[in-house]
């Protein structure tokens, strides 16, 4: 069987001249596999990462970092998934944002050290983030390119390798693959995230010494990864996750937030920042998962599913909110959420696992919050509903 289990590497449809996508940039990659089953779980990106500050300094020479937590997720605004068969069947904006939500309920900065993690540029603090984001550097002997304020060569740029959290990588069912009789080939757009929303850090630069902030990035030779198994012939159901994120903005001491959900979903969980520490560069990170100042209450509104009963679920104690949030997205023991991370700003989630699955396609979903959030400070709020789909 492993001699008939391929690896696919794919070149974007519409790489640039010079083979790297800069902020905003939309690559597309198809996947083909004719006569084959593609492996669900499979699908990686890798690239290099370049970034600069206003003043044109590189990774090599500034302290700039990324969430780590997201690490290179952070790279990425959108990705899309569509078949040639059916559609599309997901897309997951703000991305970034999402991994972030995720990531902080399921894993402990323990976890980071673990290999899976560093390939995806994660780290346990701000410090390593940093470092990992400046490559891999070489001595002044061995190489003809310029030296850095601390004597070392910068020779390759930081490089990754993500298993995104799309659908496809969480089907599950069968024989663990899908046939590219009922697929087609599969669609992944991928758009580039602005600099500002990934990368943050007051960078000092040797020339002037003035704190400056991330102008750009770009990703070079990024590719899309995949294995496939002979069809076999044989179709089993599929089910996956599909994620549906709505964004809203708190601007009141209480807020409304209704919304229709085209899924039906197991669970929502959402996180929040202040509108003005978005993409704000310096020491903002746009990532960071902010407390809502002095939170009071959330209630969720429903209607059942069963018997159309009207749902509402009401929590006013931060240590109840932040298990509701945590088992919203995993059953692990492991998070980084705490009341010790709400202290310093950050750690903070709202989400509720519905306990069976909820139809939202014919119902508005409400989520209320009281706060002490005014129009003069509003916050984002990003809410992620987790659908099911089966193919």
């Amino acid at each position: 069987m492993s001699a008939n289990y391929l690896y696919h590497s794919v070149s974007p449809e519409n790489e640039p001249s010079g083979g790297a996508f800069g902020e905003f940039a939309i690559a597309d990659y198809v996947l083909n596999f004719p006569n084959r089953k593609i492996v669900a779980g499979s699908i990686r990106i890798t690239a290099s990462v370049v970034a600069t500050d206003t003043l044109a300094e590189s990774l090599a020479t500034q302290n700039l970092y990324v969430d780590p937590l997201v690490g290179a997720s952070a790279f990425f605004d959108t990705i899309t998934t569509s078949l040639d068969k059916v559609g599309q069947i997901e897309s997951i904006q703000d991305y970034g944002r999402f991994i972030k939500t995720v990531e902080q309920a399921k894993s402990s900065r323990t976890d980071l050290f673990k290999g899976s993690a560093v390939c995806e540029l994660k780290a346990p603090n701000t410090n390593w983030a940093s470092a990992v984001l400046k490559g891999t550097s070489a001595s002044r002997e061995t190489t003809a390119v310029a030296a850095d304020a601390s004597g070392l060569i910068i020779s390759d740029d930081a490089n990754f390798s993500i298993k995104p959290m799309i659908c496809l990588n969480s089907a599950m069912g069968g024989d663990g693959s899908m046939s590219y009789r009922k697929t087609g080939g599969i669609r992944l757009t991928l758009r580039v995230a602005r600099a500002l929303a990934a990368v943050y850090g007051p960078s000092v630069t040797p020339s002037t010494g003035g704190a400056t902030t991330v102008a750009s990035i770009s990703l070079k030779n990024m590719r899309v990864h995949f294995a496939s198994v002979p069809d076999d012939g044989t179709d089993a159901p599929m089910t996956m996750n599909n994620i549906v994120n709505i964004k809203s903005t708190i601007q009141s001491t209480f807020a409304n937030i209704s919304c229709q959900v085209p899924a039906i979903c197991r669970a929502v969980s959402s996180s929040v920042i202040r509108v003005d520490h978005q993409n704000a560069g310096g020491l903002n990170n746009p990532l960071q998962c902010e407390v809502l100042p002095e939170f009071t209450a959330v209630e969720f509104i429903y209607n059942n599913t069963i018997n159309n009963s009207l749902v509402s679920y009401q929590i006013t104690d931060y240590s109840e909110l932040l298990e509701r949030y945590v088992r919203s997205i995993s059953d692990s023991d492991h998070s980084s959420t705490s009341l010790w991370n709400l202290k310093h700003n950050d750690g903070f989630g709202i989400g509720l696992h519905f306990d069976g699955l909820l139809d939202l396609r014919r119902q508005r979903f409400q989520i209320q919050i009281a706060s002490s959030v005014s129009s003069d400070a509003p916050y984002a709020i990003s809410l992620f509903f987790w659908g099911v789909q089966t193919l």
